[in-house]
């Protein structure tokens, strides 16, 4: 049947309305596509990086902007990826200070182990009793520098954690600043800081 005038009147007023809430719906479409876009590569980053068994290489990135930030903010400490020891293993990350921590608070860089709440938990061995080495790599004459320790099996650190992450546990003077700025050094290239950590599975 067709419409009357009233009704046609009526309609096209109603549409320029009809289309805007299209329009915001589209809108909103993208935007969310974008977040799950984005959270899709933070994801397929973050496995790329991922290991399973128990050596890490971590490169911190814009190294002079993080130390600013250390010094002028409270981001005070950076957190590595997550890594395994095994597929199955023991769930761990890194916990760095530029600007040091503790009794290295702006005289040492600070590093620790973070002993994470693992989805296979339940098989593995409790307290965390492997052997820990961090060292810091010199990327052009490869002077590096390493130094371990063993977990204590009473520190509250290995036991098998009942939160997301356990207390840190490692080396608040890892390692001198002067010695990381130092004009004849190479810890620092092309504004990247490398750091490996190796857990002893077998020891």
């Amino acid at each position: 049947m067709p419409l009357s005038a009233s009704e046609c009147l009526k309609e096209n007023r109603m549409q320029p309305f009809n289309q805007f809430d299209k329009v915001d719906h589209q809108d909103t479409l993208l935007a969310m596509k974008d977040v799950m876009i984005s959270n899709l590569v933070t994801r397929l980053h973050t496995l790329e990086q991922t290991t399973y068994d128990g050596c890490f290489l971590w490169k911190i990135a814009d190294v002079g902007l993080r130390i600013q930030e250390a010094l002028t903010t409270n981001r005070t400490a950076l957190y590595s990826p997550c890594f395994y020891t095994s597929r199955y293993g023991y769930k761990l990350r890194l916990k760095l200070f530029l600007n040091g921590d503790g009794t290295g608070n702006r005289t040492h860089i600070s590093l620790f182990l973070v002993l994470m709440k693992g989805e296979y938990d339940f098989q593995l061995k409790w307290p965390f009793q492997h052997k820990v080495t961090f060292t810091l790599l010199d990327q052009v004459d490869k002077h590096h520098f390493s130094t371990s320790f063993r977990p204590l099996q009473s520190s509250s650190s290995f036991q098998r954690p009942v939160s997301e992450n356990n207390v840190a546990s490692g080396f608040p003077e890892f390692f001198p600043l002067n010695l990381l700025h130092g004009s004849k050094t190479t810890y620092i290239v092309n504004n990247t800081l490398a750091i490996q950590a190796v857990i002893d599975t077998k020891a």
